[in-house]
């Protein structure tokens, strides 16, 4: 029975909450390194741990796999973009909502090129049946119904026409990361004014939807 108890004893303490929690953010700033500079593909869990100076054993006891951890990037970095976005819609005037909703999102992201490299450049892929697309998480709907609002706006103000929204959405989803991705990726390239650019083309899209 004493030898029982001395061998409990000798065993490793259990973390407090607090180590944790220290232990989740190492592990998610290194595996954005890693992702934003290998890819998907070119990062291993047990790549993740040596960097992280961990054991793979409790990086697993954190995360099940790959594909949970990368989406726990992504639903961390999301959470900060909507909250974003959600404060630059409640301060902006109401005919400002939807020009200053596309200017923000252009703006977060070239605030943080790491965080856009580790999400828009890696594929989500399907693992398993009951695996579900990121696109279809609460974190990327709520990005979703901020825009759905400023477009309502802009449509109740006569600012842009009626029309389907889904598609204005697609639209100046597809013109916005244009933007991003070229300033964040070909910085090399003489595109001029940042401010000017970015300012240009969510007028002139905007414009083009009053037609």
């Amino acid at each position: 029975m004493m030898d029982s108890q001395k061998s409990s004893r000798r065993g490793r303490p259990s973390k407090t909450q607090a180590q944790i929690d220290t232990d989740r953010k190492q592990i998610i700033k290194v595996a954005k390194e890693l992702f934003t500079a290998h890819g998907y593909e070119g990062v291993s869990m047990r790549k993740v741990a040596e960097k992280a100076e961990c054991q793979p054993s409790m990086l697993y006891t954190i995360f099940s796999n790959k594909r949970q951890l990368l989406h726990f990037i992504w639903e961390d970095v999301f959470n900060d973009f909507s909250s974003s976005l959600e404060k630059c819609y409640r301060e902006s005037l109401s005919s400002q909502k939807l020009e200053k909703v596309c200017l923000a999102t252009i703006n977060f992201w070239l605030d943080r090129p790491d965080d856009y490299r580790a999400i828009f450049l890696i594929q989500d892929q399907l693992q398993a049946p009951e695996d579900k697309y990121f696109v279809n998480s609460i974190q990327v709907n709520n990005i979703l119904e901020i825009f759905n609002k400023a477009i309502s706006d802009a449509q109740k103000s006569k600012q842009i026409k009626s029309g389907d929204v889904q598609l204005i959405i697609s639209l100046l989803i597809c013109s916005i990361q244009g933007v991003i991705f070229n300033l964040i990726n070909i910085p090399e390239f003489p595109w001029g004014d940042t401010d000017t650019l970015k300012q240009t083309m969510i007028k002139t899209v905007i414009n083009g939807l009053k037609l």
